[in-house]
Protein backbone atom coordinates (compact mmCIF):
# COMPACT_ATOMS: atom_id res chain seq x y z
CA UNK A 1 0.00 0.00 0.00
CA UNK A 2 1.09 3.51 -0.68
CA UNK A 3 2.66 5.64 2.04
CA UNK A 4 1.48 8.89 0.48
CA UNK A 5 -2.06 8.40 1.76
CA UNK A 6 -0.82 8.05 5.32
CA UNK A 7 0.17 11.72 5.55
CA UNK A 8 -3.33 13.00 4.82
CA UNK A 9 -5.45 10.10 6.09
CA UNK A 10 -3.83 7.96 8.74
CA UNK A 11 -2.33 10.56 11.06
CA UNK A 12 -5.58 12.32 12.01
CA UNK A 13 -7.33 8.98 12.48
CA UNK A 14 -4.61 7.52 14.66
CA UNK A 15 -4.67 10.40 17.09
CA UNK A 16 -8.10 9.43 18.30
CA UNK A 17 -9.07 6.10 16.80
CA UNK A 18 -6.53 3.60 18.04
CA UNK A 19 -7.52 0.18 16.79
CA UNK A 20 -10.58 1.47 15.00
CA UNK A 21 -11.10 -1.27 12.48
CA UNK A 22 -10.74 -4.87 13.58
CA UNK A 23 -10.40 -7.75 11.19
CA UNK A 24 -11.70 -11.28 11.41
CA UNK A 25 -9.75 -13.66 13.60
CA UNK A 26 -7.93 -16.56 11.99
CA UNK A 27 -8.72 -20.11 13.01
CA UNK A 28 -5.66 -22.00 14.37
CA UNK A 29 -6.74 -25.10 12.44
CA UNK A 30 -5.46 -23.38 9.31
CA UNK A 31 -1.97 -24.18 10.60
CA UNK A 32 -2.62 -27.88 9.99
CA UNK A 33 -2.17 -27.70 6.21
CA UNK A 34 -0.11 -25.86 3.60
CA UNK A 35 -1.67 -24.64 0.34
CA UNK A 36 0.39 -25.49 -2.74
CA UNK A 37 -1.78 -24.05 -5.53
CA UNK A 38 -5.08 -22.28 -6.14
CA UNK A 39 -7.10 -22.51 -9.35
CA UNK A 40 -9.65 -19.69 -9.22
CA UNK A 41 -12.47 -19.18 -11.72
CA UNK A 42 -14.81 -16.21 -11.34
CA UNK A 43 -17.51 -14.74 -13.58
CA UNK A 44 -18.44 -11.14 -12.78
CA UNK A 45 -21.91 -9.61 -13.12
CA UNK A 46 -21.06 -5.91 -13.24
CA UNK A 47 -24.60 -4.55 -13.24
CA UNK A 48 -25.53 -6.43 -10.05
CA UNK A 49 -22.10 -6.17 -8.38
CA UNK A 50 -22.01 -9.92 -7.96
CA UNK A 51 -19.79 -12.81 -8.93
CA UNK A 52 -19.93 -16.58 -9.02
CA UNK A 53 -17.21 -19.11 -9.35
CA UNK A 54 -15.14 -21.93 -7.96
CA UNK A 55 -11.71 -22.38 -6.48
CA UNK A 56 -9.68 -25.58 -6.40
CA UNK A 57 -7.40 -25.71 -3.38
CA UNK A 58 -4.43 -28.04 -3.66
CA UNK A 59 -2.76 -28.54 -0.28
CA UNK A 60 -0.56 -30.77 1.83
CA UNK A 61 -1.30 -31.74 5.41
CA UNK A 62 1.15 -30.74 8.12
CA UNK A 63 -0.67 -32.27 11.09
CA UNK A 64 -3.49 -34.84 11.21
CA UNK A 65 -6.37 -33.08 9.50
CA UNK A 66 -10.02 -33.60 10.30
CA UNK A 67 -11.31 -30.29 8.98
CA UNK A 68 -9.93 -27.93 6.35
CA UNK A 69 -10.72 -24.37 7.45
CA UNK A 70 -10.77 -21.57 4.88
CA UNK A 71 -11.61 -17.86 5.16
CA UNK A 72 -14.75 -16.38 3.61
CA UNK A 73 -16.59 -13.31 4.86
CA UNK A 74 -20.12 -14.64 4.89
CA UNK A 75 -21.77 -11.22 4.52
CA UNK A 76 -20.29 -11.20 1.02
CA UNK A 77 -19.23 -14.75 0.13
CA UNK A 78 -21.64 -17.69 0.22
CA UNK A 79 -20.28 -21.21 -0.27
CA UNK A 80 -22.70 -23.37 -2.25
CA UNK A 81 -20.99 -26.76 -2.28
CA UNK A 82 -17.64 -28.47 -1.76
CA UNK A 83 -16.23 -31.54 -3.51
CA UNK A 84 -13.08 -33.56 -3.39
CA UNK A 85 -11.14 -33.48 -6.65
CA UNK A 86 -9.91 -36.97 -7.41
CA UNK A 87 -10.76 -39.31 -10.27
CA UNK A 88 -14.39 -38.98 -9.19
CA UNK A 89 -16.02 -36.10 -7.39
CA UNK A 90 -17.21 -36.69 -3.87
CA UNK A 91 -19.34 -34.12 -2.06
CA UNK A 92 -17.98 -32.97 1.30
CA UNK A 93 -19.97 -31.63 4.21
CA UNK A 94 -19.20 -28.11 5.40
CA UNK A 95 -20.41 -25.29 7.59
CA UNK A 96 -19.93 -21.56 7.09
CA UNK A 97 -19.90 -19.32 10.12
CA UNK A 98 -18.02 -16.35 11.62
CA UNK A 99 -15.95 -15.73 8.53
CA UNK A 100 -14.88 -19.37 8.18
CA UNK A 101 -15.70 -22.32 5.95
CA UNK A 102 -15.15 -25.54 7.87
CA UNK A 103 -14.90 -28.52 5.51
CA UNK A 104 -14.87 -32.08 6.78
CA UNK A 105 -12.06 -33.97 5.00
CA UNK A 106 -11.70 -36.96 7.36
CA UNK A 107 -13.17 -40.31 6.41
CA UNK A 108 -15.04 -42.35 8.98
CA UNK A 109 -13.68 -40.01 11.64
CA UNK A 110 -10.12 -40.81 10.59
CA UNK A 111 -7.99 -37.76 9.78
CA UNK A 112 -5.78 -37.25 6.79
CA UNK A 113 -2.27 -38.03 7.97
CA UNK A 114 0.67 -35.60 7.69
CA UNK A 115 2.33 -35.18 4.28
CA UNK A 116 -0.86 -36.17 2.43
CA UNK A 117 -1.71 -34.12 -0.66
CA UNK A 118 -5.39 -33.34 -1.16
CA UNK A 119 -7.55 -31.24 -3.47
CA UNK A 120 -10.95 -29.75 -2.82
CA UNK A 121 -13.17 -27.62 -5.03
CA UNK A 122 -15.40 -24.93 -3.54
CA UNK A 123 -18.31 -23.51 -5.53
CA UNK A 124 -19.51 -20.12 -4.34
CA UNK A 125 -21.23 -16.86 -5.17
CA UNK A 126 -20.59 -13.41 -3.76
CA UNK A 127 -21.84 -9.85 -3.65
CA UNK A 128 -19.73 -6.74 -3.19
CA UNK A 129 -20.47 -3.92 -0.76
CA UNK A 130 -16.97 -2.46 -1.02
CA UNK A 131 -16.96 1.26 -1.82
CA UNK A 132 -13.30 1.63 -2.74
CA UNK A 133 -12.16 3.20 0.54
CA UNK A 134 -8.53 2.93 1.68
CA UNK A 135 -9.21 0.78 4.75
CA UNK A 136 -11.65 -1.61 3.10
CA UNK A 137 -11.34 -4.34 0.53
CA UNK A 138 -12.89 -6.86 -1.80
CA UNK A 139 -14.12 -6.03 -5.31
CA UNK A 140 -14.91 -2.40 -6.05
CA UNK A 141 -17.51 -2.06 -8.81
CA UNK A 142 -17.54 1.54 -10.00
CA UNK A 143 -20.31 3.60 -11.55
CA UNK A 144 -18.47 3.43 -14.86
CA UNK A 145 -18.66 -0.38 -14.81
CA UNK A 146 -14.96 -0.89 -14.22
CA UNK A 147 -13.90 -2.96 -11.25
CA UNK A 148 -10.80 -4.01 -9.36
CA UNK A 149 -9.81 -5.87 -6.21
CA UNK A 150 -8.11 -4.81 -3.00
CA UNK A 151 -6.85 -7.61 -0.76
CA UNK A 152 -4.58 -6.14 1.92
CA UNK A 153 -4.41 -7.07 4.69
CA UNK A 154 -7.09 -9.78 4.83
CA UNK A 155 -9.69 -8.77 2.30
CA UNK A 156 -9.16 -11.56 -0.25
CA UNK A 157 -11.71 -13.48 1.81
CA UNK A 158 -14.27 -10.86 0.82
CA UNK A 159 -14.39 -12.08 -2.77
CA UNK A 160 -13.06 -15.66 -2.82
CA UNK A 161 -12.67 -18.49 -0.28
CA UNK A 162 -9.00 -19.01 0.57
CA UNK A 163 -6.49 -19.42 3.37
CA UNK A 164 -6.22 -15.68 3.79
CA UNK A 165 -2.99 -15.32 5.76
CA UNK A 166 0.28 -13.88 4.42
CA UNK A 167 2.35 -16.81 5.68
CA UNK A 168 0.93 -19.44 3.31
CA UNK A 169 2.12 -18.50 -0.17
CA UNK A 170 1.03 -20.60 -3.14
CA UNK A 171 1.07 -20.47 -6.92
CA UNK A 172 -2.23 -19.51 -8.51
CA UNK A 173 -4.06 -19.78 -11.81
CA UNK A 174 -6.95 -17.40 -12.42
CA UNK A 175 -9.76 -17.45 -14.95
CA UNK A 176 -11.80 -14.24 -15.00
CA UNK A 177 -14.91 -13.91 -17.17
CA UNK A 178 -16.01 -10.38 -18.11
CA UNK A 179 -17.89 -8.65 -20.95
CA UNK A 180 -16.13 -9.16 -24.25
CA UNK A 181 -15.28 -5.45 -24.54
CA UNK A 182 -13.32 -5.61 -21.26
CA UNK A 183 -9.81 -6.81 -20.49
CA UNK A 184 -9.33 -8.62 -17.16
CA UNK A 185 -5.76 -8.45 -15.89
CA UNK A 186 -4.13 -10.35 -13.05
CA UNK A 187 -0.91 -11.75 -11.63
CA UNK A 188 1.63 -13.64 -13.68
CA UNK A 189 1.42 -14.47 -17.36
CA UNK A 190 -1.60 -14.38 -19.65
CA UNK A 191 -1.88 -17.88 -21.08
CA UNK A 192 -4.99 -17.49 -23.26
CA UNK A 193 -8.24 -15.64 -23.85
CA UNK A 194 -11.48 -17.49 -24.63
CA UNK A 195 -14.37 -15.58 -26.21
CA UNK A 196 -17.96 -16.75 -26.55
CA UNK A 197 -21.51 -15.36 -26.32
CA UNK A 198 -20.36 -11.80 -25.71
CA UNK A 199 -18.05 -12.79 -22.86
CA UNK A 200 -14.29 -13.20 -22.56
CA UNK A 201 -12.38 -15.37 -20.12
CA UNK A 202 -8.81 -14.32 -19.38
CA UNK A 203 -6.58 -17.13 -18.14
CA UNK A 204 -3.55 -16.10 -16.06
CA UNK A 205 -1.02 -18.19 -14.19
CA UNK A 206 1.92 -17.73 -11.84
CA UNK A 207 4.96 -19.86 -11.10
CA UNK A 208 6.12 -17.76 -8.16
CA UNK A 209 4.33 -18.32 -4.84
CA UNK A 210 1.94 -15.52 -3.93
CA UNK A 211 0.17 -14.47 -0.75
CA UNK A 212 -3.60 -14.23 -1.06
CA UNK A 213 -3.65 -10.50 -0.30
CA UNK A 214 -1.50 -9.94 -3.42
CA UNK A 215 -3.86 -11.78 -5.77
CA UNK A 216 -5.54 -9.23 -8.00
CA UNK A 217 -8.07 -8.66 -10.74
CA UNK A 218 -8.76 -5.41 -12.57
CA UNK A 219 -11.16 -5.12 -15.49
CA UNK A 220 -11.99 -2.26 -17.83
CA UNK A 221 -11.77 -1.28 -21.47
CA UNK A 222 -8.03 -1.02 -21.00
CA UNK A 223 -5.46 0.18 -23.47
CA UNK A 224 -2.16 -1.66 -23.02
CA UNK A 225 1.07 0.33 -23.19
CA UNK A 226 4.41 -1.47 -23.18
CA UNK A 227 8.03 -0.90 -22.32
CA UNK A 228 11.09 -3.11 -21.80
CA UNK A 229 13.28 -3.81 -18.80
CA UNK A 230 16.85 -4.91 -19.44
CA UNK A 231 17.97 -7.22 -16.64
CA UNK A 232 21.49 -7.27 -15.26
CA UNK A 233 22.19 -10.63 -16.95
CA UNK A 234 21.16 -9.29 -20.35
CA UNK A 235 17.66 -10.78 -20.40
CA UNK A 236 14.70 -8.58 -21.26
CA UNK A 237 11.24 -8.49 -19.71
CA UNK A 238 8.04 -6.95 -21.01
CA UNK A 239 6.48 -4.14 -18.98
CA UNK A 240 2.71 -3.82 -19.37
CA UNK A 241 0.69 -0.77 -18.36
CA UNK A 242 -3.09 -1.15 -18.50
CA UNK A 243 -4.70 2.30 -18.59
CA UNK A 244 -8.07 3.88 -19.21
CA UNK A 245 -8.34 5.33 -22.75
CA UNK A 246 -8.69 8.88 -21.45
CA UNK A 247 -5.41 8.62 -19.52
CA UNK A 248 -3.06 7.26 -22.20
CA UNK A 249 -0.97 10.40 -22.59
CA UNK A 250 -0.73 10.93 -18.83
CA UNK A 251 0.40 7.34 -18.32
CA UNK A 252 3.13 7.68 -20.92
CA UNK A 253 4.66 10.45 -18.83
CA UNK A 254 3.97 9.08 -15.35
CA UNK A 255 5.22 5.55 -16.12
CA UNK A 256 8.23 6.53 -18.21
CA UNK A 257 10.71 5.90 -15.37
CA UNK A 258 9.44 2.42 -14.49
CA UNK A 259 12.42 0.70 -16.17
CA UNK A 260 14.71 2.97 -14.14
CA UNK A 261 12.88 1.98 -10.95
CA UNK A 262 13.53 -1.69 -11.64
CA UNK A 263 17.13 -1.07 -12.64
CA UNK A 264 17.83 0.96 -9.49
CA UNK A 265 16.22 -1.56 -7.13
CA UNK A 266 17.91 -4.50 -8.86
CA UNK A 267 21.35 -2.96 -8.52
CA UNK A 268 20.70 -1.84 -4.94
CA UNK A 269 19.37 -5.15 -3.65
CA UNK A 270 19.00 -8.03 -6.15
CA UNK A 271 17.58 -8.69 -9.60
CA UNK A 272 13.85 -8.08 -10.08
CA UNK A 273 12.38 -11.17 -8.38
CA UNK A 274 9.71 -12.06 -10.97
CA UNK A 275 11.76 -11.83 -14.14
CA UNK A 276 10.16 -14.92 -15.71
CA UNK A 277 6.71 -13.35 -15.61
CA UNK A 278 6.17 -9.60 -15.96
CA UNK A 279 5.95 -6.26 -14.28
CA UNK A 280 3.07 -3.91 -14.80
CA UNK A 281 0.58 -1.33 -13.57
CA UNK A 282 -3.21 -1.45 -13.88
CA UNK A 283 -5.26 1.71 -13.48
CA UNK A 284 -8.16 1.55 -11.03
CA UNK A 285 -10.74 3.84 -9.50
CA UNK A 286 -11.05 4.33 -5.74
CA UNK A 287 -8.28 4.19 -3.14
CA UNK A 288 -6.89 1.00 -4.64
CA UNK A 289 -3.19 1.79 -5.13
CA UNK A 290 -1.60 -1.52 -4.19
CA UNK A 291 1.54 -3.62 -4.82
CA UNK A 292 -0.16 -6.74 -6.22
CA UNK A 293 2.50 -9.23 -7.30
CA UNK A 294 3.70 -8.45 -10.86
CA UNK A 295 0.78 -6.02 -11.37
CA UNK A 296 0.41 -2.97 -9.14
CA UNK A 297 -2.92 -1.19 -9.19
CA UNK A 298 -2.56 2.60 -9.43
CA UNK A 299 -5.60 4.70 -8.64
CA UNK A 300 -6.62 6.98 -11.49
CA UNK A 301 -6.08 10.28 -9.68
CA UNK A 302 -2.39 9.36 -9.39
CA UNK A 303 -2.05 9.67 -13.17
CA UNK A 304 -1.57 13.41 -13.56
CA UNK A 305 0.76 13.59 -16.53
CA UNK A 306 3.37 15.63 -14.67
CA UNK A 307 5.23 13.00 -12.65
CA UNK A 308 3.93 14.25 -9.29
CA UNK A 309 3.05 10.72 -8.18
CA UNK A 310 6.44 9.26 -9.08
CA UNK A 311 7.42 8.43 -5.49
CA UNK A 312 4.10 6.70 -4.83
CA UNK A 313 4.46 4.63 -8.01
CA UNK A 314 8.06 3.85 -7.05
CA UNK A 315 6.90 2.76 -3.57
CA UNK A 316 4.55 0.15 -5.04
CA UNK A 317 7.30 -1.04 -7.35
CA UNK A 318 9.73 -1.43 -4.43
CA UNK A 319 7.25 -3.73 -2.72
CA UNK A 320 8.18 -6.42 -5.22
CA UNK A 321 11.33 -6.87 -3.18
CA UNK A 322 9.87 -5.99 0.23
CA UNK A 323 6.42 -7.50 0.57
CA UNK A 324 5.99 -9.58 -2.57
CA UNK A 325 9.22 -11.61 -2.78
CA UNK A 326 9.83 -11.53 1.00
CA UNK A 327 6.47 -11.24 2.71
CA UNK A 328 5.81 -10.49 6.34
CA UNK A 329 5.01 -13.67 8.24
CA UNK A 330 2.07 -11.93 9.90
CA UNK A 331 0.55 -8.47 10.16
CA UNK A 332 2.43 -7.71 13.38
CA UNK A 333 5.54 -7.31 11.22
CA UNK A 334 4.07 -5.17 8.43
CA UNK A 335 6.97 -2.72 8.72
CA UNK A 336 9.10 -5.27 6.86
CA UNK A 337 6.88 -4.47 3.88
CA UNK A 338 5.85 -0.86 4.36
CA UNK A 339 8.76 0.60 6.32
CA UNK A 340 11.24 -0.92 3.87
CA UNK A 341 9.38 0.32 0.76
CA UNK A 342 9.09 3.77 2.34
CA UNK A 343 12.81 3.86 3.06
CA UNK A 344 13.47 2.73 -0.51
CA UNK A 345 11.80 5.98 -1.56
CA UNK A 346 14.53 7.92 0.25
CA UNK A 347 17.21 5.80 -1.40
CA UNK A 348 15.73 6.47 -4.83
CA UNK A 349 15.67 10.21 -4.16
CA UNK A 350 19.29 9.98 -3.04
CA UNK A 351 20.11 8.29 -6.35
CA UNK A 352 18.11 10.82 -8.33
CA UNK A 353 18.87 14.08 -6.49
CA UNK A 354 21.80 13.34 -4.20
CA UNK A 355 22.08 13.72 -0.44
CA UNK A 356 19.76 16.72 -0.47
CA UNK A 357 16.86 14.69 -1.87
CA UNK A 358 17.45 11.87 0.59
CA UNK A 359 17.61 14.17 3.61
CA UNK A 360 14.55 16.14 2.53
CA UNK A 361 12.53 12.92 2.54
CA UNK A 362 13.92 11.84 5.92
CA UNK A 363 13.23 15.30 7.39
CA UNK A 364 9.62 15.14 6.17
CA UNK A 365 9.06 11.91 8.09
CA UNK A 366 10.80 13.31 11.17
CA UNK A 367 8.69 16.48 11.05
CA UNK A 368 5.35 14.89 11.92
CA UNK A 369 3.99 16.16 15.27
CA UNK A 370 5.05 14.52 18.51
CA UNK A 371 2.59 11.70 19.19
CA UNK A 372 2.21 10.69 15.54
CA UNK A 373 4.34 7.59 16.16
CA UNK A 374 3.28 6.81 19.72
CA UNK A 375 3.04 3.05 19.38
CA UNK A 376 5.33 0.14 18.72
CA UNK A 377 6.34 -0.37 15.09
CA UNK A 378 5.74 -4.10 15.50
CA UNK A 379 1.99 -4.22 16.05
CA UNK A 380 0.10 -5.73 18.93
CA UNK A 381 -2.77 -6.99 16.82
CA UNK A 382 -2.63 -9.24 13.77
CA UNK A 383 -6.12 -8.25 12.64
CA UNK A 384 -6.59 -4.53 13.45
CA UNK A 385 -6.16 -2.47 10.29
CA UNK A 386 -4.68 0.70 11.74
CA UNK A 387 -2.32 -1.28 13.96
CA UNK A 388 -0.74 -2.78 10.85
CA UNK A 389 -0.87 0.28 8.60
CA UNK A 390 -0.42 3.30 10.85
CA UNK A 391 2.24 5.97 10.62
CA UNK A 392 4.67 4.11 12.89
CA UNK A 393 4.74 1.17 10.50
CA UNK A 394 5.53 3.28 7.44
CA UNK A 395 7.52 6.25 8.65
CA UNK A 396 9.05 5.27 11.98
CA UNK A 397 9.92 1.96 10.34
CA UNK A 398 11.70 3.82 7.54
CA UNK A 399 13.43 6.12 10.03
CA UNK A 400 14.68 3.07 11.91
CA UNK A 401 16.45 1.93 8.73
CA UNK A 402 17.86 5.45 8.32
CA UNK A 403 19.28 5.36 11.85
CA UNK A 404 20.61 1.85 11.38
CA UNK A 405 22.43 2.93 8.22
CA UNK A 406 24.01 5.92 9.95
CA UNK A 407 25.07 3.79 12.92
CA UNK A 408 26.55 0.88 10.96
CA UNK A 409 27.85 2.86 7.93
CA UNK A 410 26.88 2.30 4.30
CA UNK A 411 29.06 -0.73 3.64
CA UNK A 412 27.72 -2.81 6.52
CA UNK A 413 24.14 -1.60 6.19
CA UNK A 414 23.79 -2.44 2.50
CA UNK A 415 25.59 -5.74 3.05
CA UNK A 416 22.92 -6.59 5.62
CA UNK A 417 20.13 -5.54 3.24
CA UNK A 418 21.53 -7.69 0.45
CA UNK A 419 21.97 -10.64 2.81
CA UNK A 420 18.32 -10.25 3.78
CA UNK A 421 16.88 -10.19 0.25
CA UNK A 422 19.19 -12.98 -0.93
CA UNK A 423 18.64 -15.36 1.99
CA UNK A 424 17.31 -18.52 0.29
CA UNK A 425 15.13 -19.29 3.33
CA UNK A 426 13.35 -15.94 2.96
CA UNK A 427 13.17 -15.43 -0.82
CA UNK A 428 9.63 -16.14 -2.10
CA UNK A 429 8.75 -16.97 1.49
CA UNK A 430 8.11 -15.11 4.73
CA UNK A 431 10.12 -13.20 7.29
CA UNK A 432 9.86 -11.80 10.79
CA UNK A 433 11.70 -8.88 12.33
CA UNK A 434 14.03 -11.36 14.02
CA UNK A 435 15.09 -12.62 10.58
CA UNK A 436 16.14 -9.12 9.60
CA UNK A 437 17.90 -8.54 12.91
CA UNK A 438 19.88 -11.75 12.38
CA UNK A 439 21.16 -10.51 9.02
CA UNK A 440 22.11 -7.14 10.50
CA UNK A 441 23.98 -8.75 13.37
CA UNK A 442 25.74 -11.19 11.05
CA UNK A 443 26.86 -8.38 8.74
CA UNK A 444 27.99 -6.06 11.53
CA UNK A 445 29.30 -8.54 14.11
CA UNK A 446 27.35 -6.56 16.72
CA UNK A 447 24.54 -7.39 19.12
CA UNK A 448 21.77 -5.06 17.97
CA UNK A 449 18.97 -6.24 20.22
CA UNK A 450 19.00 -2.97 22.19
CA UNK A 451 18.60 -0.92 18.99
CA UNK A 452 15.56 -2.80 17.69
CA UNK A 453 14.04 -3.04 21.17
CA UNK A 454 13.87 0.73 21.60
CA UNK A 455 12.92 1.65 18.04
CA UNK A 456 10.77 -1.28 16.85
CA UNK A 457 9.42 -3.23 19.80
CA UNK A 458 9.10 -0.64 22.59
CA UNK A 459 5.47 0.12 23.37
CA UNK A 460 6.01 3.78 24.17
CA UNK A 461 2.42 4.99 24.06
CA UNK A 462 3.16 8.33 25.68
CA UNK A 463 6.23 9.15 23.56
CA UNK A 464 7.29 8.45 20.02
CA UNK A 465 10.81 9.86 19.91
CA UNK A 466 13.47 11.01 22.39
CA UNK A 467 13.48 14.67 23.37
CA UNK A 468 16.91 15.91 24.39
CA UNK A 469 17.90 19.07 26.21
CA UNK A 470 21.55 20.04 26.18
CA UNK A 471 23.81 22.73 27.54
CA UNK A 472 27.54 23.29 27.31
CA UNK A 473 30.41 25.25 28.73
CA UNK A 474 34.08 25.59 27.86
CA UNK A 475 37.02 26.03 30.24
CA UNK A 476 40.69 26.59 29.41
CA UNK A 477 42.77 23.46 29.94
CA UNK A 478 46.39 24.37 29.32
CA UNK A 479 46.73 25.11 25.64
CA UNK A 480 43.34 23.43 24.97
CA UNK A 481 39.74 23.87 26.01
CA UNK A 482 37.62 21.38 27.95
CA UNK A 483 34.09 21.46 26.62
CA UNK A 484 31.48 20.01 28.98
CA UNK A 485 28.31 18.94 27.18
CA UNK A 486 25.37 17.89 29.36
CA UNK A 487 22.46 16.03 27.77
CA UNK A 488 19.15 15.36 29.55
CA UNK A 489 16.49 13.01 28.22
CA UNK A 490 13.07 14.57 28.78
CA UNK A 491 11.39 11.19 28.25
CA UNK A 492 13.54 9.46 30.89
CA UNK A 493 10.65 8.81 33.35
CA UNK A 494 8.95 6.75 30.64
CA UNK A 495 11.90 5.38 28.67
CA UNK A 496 15.64 5.95 28.54
CA UNK A 497 17.12 5.71 25.07
CA UNK A 498 20.59 4.60 24.06
CA UNK A 499 21.65 7.12 21.43
CA UNK A 500 24.89 7.15 19.44
CA UNK A 501 25.20 10.85 18.66
CA UNK A 502 27.70 13.20 17.02
CA UNK A 503 28.59 16.28 19.04
CA UNK A 504 29.87 18.98 16.69
CA UNK A 505 32.06 21.71 18.23
CA UNK A 506 32.59 24.87 16.17
CA UNK A 507 35.21 27.54 16.64
CA UNK A 508 36.48 30.34 14.45
CA UNK A 509 39.26 28.07 13.18
CA UNK A 510 37.72 24.60 13.06
CA UNK A 511 34.68 22.36 13.22
CA UNK A 512 35.08 18.93 14.80
CA UNK A 513 32.63 16.06 15.29
CA UNK A 514 32.92 13.77 18.30
CA UNK A 515 30.91 10.54 18.64
CA UNK A 516 29.25 9.93 22.02
CA UNK A 517 26.66 7.45 23.30
CA UNK A 518 23.97 9.05 25.44
CA UNK A 519 22.35 6.38 27.60
CA UNK A 520 21.39 8.03 30.91
CA UNK A 521 18.65 10.36 32.07
CA UNK A 522 21.34 13.00 32.44
CA UNK A 523 24.90 12.64 31.20
CA UNK A 524 27.90 14.97 30.80
CA UNK A 525 30.59 14.45 28.18
CA UNK A 526 33.95 16.18 28.36
CA UNK A 527 35.56 16.97 25.03
CA UNK A 528 39.02 18.46 24.51
CA UNK A 529 39.45 20.87 21.60
CA UNK A 530 42.32 23.07 20.44
CA UNK A 531 40.57 26.43 20.22
CA UNK A 532 37.82 28.22 22.12
CA UNK A 533 34.43 27.04 20.82
CA UNK A 534 31.72 29.45 19.79
CA UNK A 535 28.92 26.88 19.37
CA UNK A 536 28.07 23.24 20.02
CA UNK A 537 25.50 21.27 18.04
CA UNK A 538 24.04 17.84 18.80
CA UNK A 539 23.38 15.63 15.77
CA UNK A 540 22.98 18.46 13.24
CA UNK A 541 22.62 16.01 10.32
CA UNK A 542 19.77 14.12 12.04
CA UNK A 543 21.28 10.67 12.25
CA UNK A 544 18.88 10.01 15.15
CA UNK A 545 15.11 10.49 15.11
CA UNK A 546 14.45 12.89 17.95
CA UNK A 547 14.10 16.48 19.05
CA UNK A 548 17.16 18.35 20.28
CA UNK A 549 16.77 21.55 22.29
CA UNK A 550 19.62 23.83 23.35
CA UNK A 551 19.05 25.14 26.86
CA UNK A 552 20.79 28.48 27.17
Amino acid sequence: MTAARIFCLVIPVLLFAGFMIAGETNDPRMNDYDVQHYDLSVAFDISHKTMSGAVVVEAKTIHPLYECVLCATQEMVTVDSVFTVFVEKHRLSFTQDSGKVIITVSKQNRPLQPEVHFRIKIFYHAISTYRGEYDGGGIYFTKSGRFASSGEPQFARRWWPCKDVPSDKATISTHFTVPDSFTAVSNGILKSVERHNGLATFNWTTEYPTSTYLVTVAAAKFVELNDTYHAMNGDTMRLSYYVFPEDIEKAKIDYKNAPKFLEFLSKKFCEYPFLKEKFGYAEAEGDLTMENQTLCTIQNNMLTGDGKSEITIFHETAHHWFGDMITTADWHNTWLNEGFATYAEALYLEFKEGTQGYQRHINAMMSLPVGSYAKAVVGRSDTAFWDSFGSSVYFKGALTLHMLRKMLDDSIFFTAMKRYVNNPKLRYANATTDDFIHECESASGQNLGWFFQQWIYASSDSIDRPILHYSWNAKPDGSHFNVGVTIKQENAPTMIYRLPLPVVVHSDTSSQSFPVVDSLAEQTFNIIVDSKPDSVLIDPEKTIFGIVKHDQ
